[in-house]
């Protein structure tokens, strides 16, 4: 007989807290916003798709990135451009995690992998979005947002360097991905809301079996 940790129901319920989390955490991010040591503002509104992710997997986690997709672009939390480029960036590390999870995590859910086998994970969907991030930023996301050709943001404020351009996207990105997946599988495994889940889960099996 299927748990309620199986069915439907439950993963609809799961979805959709993690998106109504979206603009709490969004408006915390307003109302105290967080910045690294060089300048860059560091937010968790992408934390609940991650959560998403360990607890019900990749199909699921991409629901919830619609999700915040739709609510940072409707209610003004983020314009268009900002938005658009957090979905992608995120859903970017969902894939890649969610490769990974197919030959390599443990069980259904939640997605439990080995140590080295989630630090490969993280560096590979980290990677991933680094690239994703840089060819939108260059072809798209830039030019619209600063209202000019990307050479001359690059010759304005990198110097004229790609590279410098390059590492300042890929800085912030790096920070950004290890913040949501690190949180993320922190709140879900070390903080033992995976223990909690598995364990009801395991009792509503066993009562069932009876």
């Amino acid at each position: 007989m299927m748990s309620r940790f199986e069915s439907r129901a439950y993963k609809v319920s799961v979805v959709s807290l993690m998106i109504a989390l979206v603009p709490v955490l969004e408006m915390i991010n307003q109302a105290l916003p967080l910045r690294a040591p060089w300048g860059m503002s560091i937010d968790f509104v992408a934390l609940p798709v991650l959560l998403a992710f360990f607890i019900l997997g990749a199909r699921y986690a991409t629901v919830t990135a619609i999700g915040m997709y739709l609510i940072l672009t409707a209610f003004g939390f983020a314009n268009f451009v900002g938005a658009t480029m957090k979905f992608f960036s995120t859903v970017a590390m969902v894939v890649v995690l969610g490769i990974f999870a197919c030959r390599w995590a443990k069980g259904e859910n939640p997605k439990a992998f080995p140590l080295p086998v989630l630090l490969i994970a993280s560096v590979a969907a980290i990677g991933f979005r680094c690239l994703v991030a840089f060819a939108l930023n260059y072809y798209w996301a830039i030019p619209i947002f600063m209202s000019m050709p990307i050479e001359d943001v690059i010759n304005t404020m990198f110097l004229g360097s790609i590279w410098g351009f390059i590492g300042f996207v890929s800085a912030m990105n790096v920070t950004q991905g290890a913040i949501d997946i690190g949180l993320a599988w922190f709140i879900t495994f070390s903080a033992g809301l995976s223990r909690r889940a598995l364990g009801t889960a395991a009792t509503s099996r066993a009562s069932s079996a009876r």
